[in-house]
């Protein structure tokens, strides 16, 4: 008997595979998890033969999970479950992950776990920083982003096409985007608004900065291997932090 443990964050996920794996001999689902922390704690007291595991979750995203395992030793069979479209399902293929495609057939399911028993055991490892430049690459490819957003000014919602924003940074614990239309305020966190934008356009360089790499006037070379941004037309500095500095370097071709 294979022990299971299903990790999602939606409940008609977990309800939809707790119900295909119910009519499968041989599996025996000891336990659900609706979020990353959770799912550790689970797998850490059940022991599961086998994690069914979301990969896009709040707080701990399901590849974090399963590093974490794998850091710590104990290496389940992971099944990623995923939404992404025929790009990530090539993709995953062509990198031998084991994954299942949203919505989950029956059919696909015991395909799978066929494979799992045949071709894999718990000493294989999985390596993520592979997967996650793979999962990165399909944000890159299946990604449409907005070309407009809307802000509020005095009440007011304004458009701004994306294309003219210029920066955003974080002021007095806010969120604050400069564009050609001014400065304005949302309540996207950084992250949020990173996931909004064109990431061939936009570039994450600190903790507390995006940039428009279109506004990059000239960069400086700074102190331990980071940087400092001029824009066109504009004082502000955008600072290159050193854990985004690598990035940065790739992305406008420094040698």
């Amino acid at each position: 008997m294979q022990r299971c443990l299903i990790v999602d964050d939606e409940m008609p996920a977990r309800q939809e595979l707790l119900y295909i794996l119910s009519s499968i001999e041989g599996m025996e689902v000891v336990g659900e998890a609706s979020n990353g922390i959770e799912a550790l704690e689970l797998i850490k007291m059940l022991r599961p033969d086998i994690v069914f595991l979301d990969i896009q979750m709040p707080q701990i995203s399901g590849i974090d999970v399963a590093r974490r395992l794998s850091e710590e030793g104990y290496n389940p069979i992971i099944i990623f479950v995923t939404a992404y479209d025929q790009f990530a399902v090539e993709a995953f293929e062509v990198n031998a992950i084991d994954y299942l495609l949203k919505p989950i057939s029956e059919e696909r399911l015991q395909k799978t776990l066929e494979k799992i028993t045949s071709t894999r055991n718990n000493s294989e490892e999985i390596d993520y920083n592979n997967l996650s430049r793979l999962i990165q690459d399909i944000r890159t490819n299946t990604k449409v982003a907005p070309q407009r957003i809307c802000l509020y000014y005095k009440n007011k919602l304004i458009p701004i096409e994306t294309k003219d924003i210029i920066y955003a940074t974080i002021e007095d614990k806010n969120t604050v985007i400069v564009s050609n239309k001014g400065k304005f305020e949302t309540n996207c966190t950084l992250n949020e608004l990173m996931d909004r934008l064109d990431s061939s356009i936009f570039f994450r360089s600190h903790k507390s900065y995006i940039v428009n790499l279109n506004y990059i006037e000239s960069i400086e070379p700074w102190f331990n291997s980071t940087y400092n941004i001029n824009l066109k037309g504009y004082k502000e500095i955008i600072p290159v932090s050193r854990s985004y500095a690598k990035g940065f370097k790739e992305v406008m071709n420094i040698d």
